[in-house]
């Protein structure tokens, strides 16, 4: 250990032709690019790493970052025909983090890489430049970059004693490959993965081997956080883990991966890491497993939590009641201005109608609303029967439905601007006949469900948080509510006589708000391929535009008449559903970290430790597919007022994304008393549960709420 801390002093402190440093007026990680030779012969390798001094209690991470995180990255640039090998992982530790597990490196590591001097390669001195980029985390998480200079030279080999100490400690904690004589498998059950291991590697007898952990090179192959159940024999393992996402269905091929464990030599134990290839299917061993599978009980820190509106003091008048008024205000609501422009113009189209279809039309399209938003109730009630979390605005999580939903408004943007007609009128949305519009309203009825769920109006958190806590009977019965509230505007018009007569007449001027129609569509095209951006990355702008580019394509051939047109519509209409069913194939990217250097990464032990620093915290739930955040965010949020009073009194900001799923965010989410996003809560400086601010926000609401988190 003296030597260690010596040899690592010495090369943070020596400035040598073979070292180029980097500082920071406060990093949380000190970064040395290091060499083992300065001096290197043609044809031969040096090993370059980045060595990272970490600051305590904070850690890096891992080719696998575990449950979040981002491995650290080391981009090289080379002088022509030299050659650079893959970054030379040490093995890693655990972190866990409340229910998440991570994986990496405290204190210090160093991350070699091998490079090749061409053969060729003149004498004199190099100059190598590298860009390094990771994230470090404790109770946060921060992005950290350096770009480090390091200087070689080819000619007669000499070592370089500092750096060349730190490599070969790096590559003698790296796993060691297993040679043919160790044997590997990987098998799924219905219970989870058991991974077998025989070989001399793992020692002669059970008692020379203890503390093995499972570590898979890739990132949802196994549950992180779950408990590996290890049973030991005489050269053989064999580990029982919970399945991750990338094999409930199923193993695809073999699984890489490390094994850390101590292992007894003369007396000794020592650390041991092998890297190996499991077979998929197969069993190497006939051990048993020692204990029972089992899904890990996950505990969380307690904290004293009392929701706004507790849905056990709210019966069932008051939540249906408050279901009807945030349906009727989800109107006002801009993710469901779209729909109304439809609705509105559908209605100066049936001015001149008899009154009888009038009323059909309008109940028609309360149907539409009223039965989706059973139909999507009775969809949540499953999940959490499921044990999964039932929330508000969770199908805008499945990038599938944003795609075709941003599709959808692209296609009825091009319908208003006369591209393309599907019938007499606006509501045959998808009808492609010349009838009366009523199953073009009842569709119109069950898009605008669909268009909705960005927002949560005033009253609904509470109306639904109540439903979610009832009898089925009683939880469809309040989203019924919602759906009244949604469609009654449009159905008192169509009922109450002579209400349509103060509509005004139709005419030439409708062709033209038509035509203005169709660019909010447009918009709100644009705003759903953002949003699946953020769930699926960069992949997802080629997608949707794709989507868009064929099925415009497909719309132009309509109008053409012939053979080769109708191979052109097939066509188009065949890539965009190719689009759409490549983007359910993408795995959804890790939430990113808050763009904004104010707003911090959120979590339960974040927040306290805050608290317990004596400061007040302010929490926000939010989505991209949320159009309230973005409202509060860019609004009330963004305010100078507002940023004012949370500089002044030192007020902790989190913000927790839950554009992707996250079941830590939606565990939080319901025990909050909060049916979807937004949710934004303001903790004590002096300790306790939060206060729960209303989804709307407005700069007052939130500095008196401040105010009274400081002086608590």
């Amino acid at each position: 250990m003296l030597l260690r801390l010596v040899l690592t002093l010495l090369a943070l402190a020596t400035t040598s032709a073979a070292q180029g440093q980097f500082n920071s007026s406060d990093p949380m990680v000190d970064v040395s690019l290091v060499a083992d030779l300065t001096s290197v012969e043609p044809g031969e390798t040096v090993y370059i790493a980045l060595h990272q001094e970490i600051t305590p209690g904070w850690h890096t991470y891992w080719r696998n970052p575990g449950d979040s995180g981002e491995a650290t990255m080391v981009d090289l640039a080379l002088p022509e025909g030299w050659a650079q090998g893959d970054i030379i992982w040490p093995a890693p530790k655990a972190y866990a983090l409340g229910p998440l597990t991570n994986y990496g490196y405290s204190d210090q590591v160093t991350l070699p890489i091998p490079v090749t001097v061409p053969i060729d390669a003149q004498p004199g001195p190099v100059s190598l430049d590298a860009t390094a980029n990771w994230l470090v985390c404790e109770d946060i998480c921060i992005p950290e970059s350096a770009t480090l200079q390091l200087s070689l030279n080819v000619g007669p080999r000499q070592v370089e004693p500092l750096g060349s100490a730190l490599i070969e400690r790096a590559i003698d904690a790296a796993p060691q490959r297993v040679d043919d004589r160790f044997q590997a498998g990987l098998v799924r059950s219905e219970d989870g993965l058991t991974l077998t291991l025989t070989g001399d590697a793992l020692g002669t007898s059970a008692d020379q081997i203890r503390d093995l952990y499972f570590y898979p090179h890739t990132s949802g192959i196994i549950d992180h956080a779950a408990q590996q159940r290890v049973s030991y024999g005489d050269g053989q393992v064999r580990v029982d883990v919970d399945n991750g996402y990338l094999t409930r269905n199923g193993l695809e091929g073999p699984t890489d991966g490390v094994v850390v464990f101590q292992a007894n030599t003369g007396g000794i134990w020592a650390t041991t890491a092998l890297e190996f290839t499991a077979a998929a299917g197969a069993t190497v061993n006939d051990l048993e497993a020692e204990t029972p599978i089992e899904l890990p009980d996950v505990e969380l820190p307690d904290f004293d939590v009392t929701p706004a509106t507790p849905a056990a003091a709210m019966g069932f008048v008051q939540a249906a009641l408050f279901a009807l008024l945030g349906g009727l205000l989800l109107n006002l609501m801009p993710c469901v201005f779209p729909i109304l422009s439809m609705k509105a113009l559908t209605l100066v189209e049936k001015r001149g109608a008899s009154r009888s279809d009038a009323i059909q039309l309008g109940l028609i399209f309360a149907a539409g609303v009223i039965g989706t938003f059973i139909l999507l109730g009775a969809a949540i009630l499953l999940l959490r029967v499921a044990g999964l979390p039932g929330l508000w605005g969770v199908q805008l999580q499945v990038p599938v439905i944003v795609i075709s939903l941003a599709l959808l408004m692209f296609l009825i943007g091009l319908n208003f601007l006369g591209l393309f007609e599907v019938g007499t009128s606006l509501q045959s949305v998808g009808s492609g006949v010349k009838d009366s519009g009523k199953r073009g309203a009842f569709l119109t009825g069950v898009l605008a469900v669909f268009v909705a769920a960005p927002c949560l109006a005033p009253f609904m958190t509470g109306a639904l948080a109540f439903a979610l806590s009832q009898p089925a009977i009683l939880s469809l019965a309040i989203f019924g509510f919602l759906g009244v509230g949604l469609a009654l505007p449009f159905v008192l018009v169509t009922v109450i006589p002579g209400a349509m007569a103060f509509l005004p007449k139709p005419g030439a001027w409708m062709v033209r708000f038509r035509q203005i129609l169709a660019f909010p569509m447009f918009a709100t095209a644009i705003w759903l391929t953002w949003v699946l951006v953020s769930q699926v990355g960069n992949t997802g702008v080629i997608l949707a535009l794709t989507a868009f580019l064929s099925a415009g394509f497909a719309v132009w051939t309509l109008a053409i008449k012939g053979l080769l047109a109708r191979i052109g519509t097939v066509f188009g209409i065949a890539v965009a559903a190719g689009a759409i069913l490549l983007t359910a194939q993408i795995e959804p990217v890790e939430s990113s970290a808050p763009a904004s250097a104010r707003w911090a990464q959120w979590s339960e032990e974040a927040v306290a430790t805050a608290q317990a620093e004596g400061r007040a915290v302010f929490v926000d739930f939010t989505a991209s597919w949320c159009v309230s955040c973005q409202i509060n965010k860019l609004g009330t949020l963004n305010d100078a007022d507002v940023k004012t009073v949370f500089d002044t009194e030192n007020v902790a900001l989190f913000r927790a994304d839950f554009t992707n799923h996250d079941p830590v965010i939606a565990e939080a989410l319901a025990r909050h008393g909060s049916a979807g996003v937004p949710l934004y809560l303001v903790y004590p400086a002096g300790g306790g549960a939060p206060e729960v601010l209303p989804p709307l926000l407005t700069k007052k609401i939130v500095i008196q709420s401040v105010e009274r988190a400081v002086e608590a």
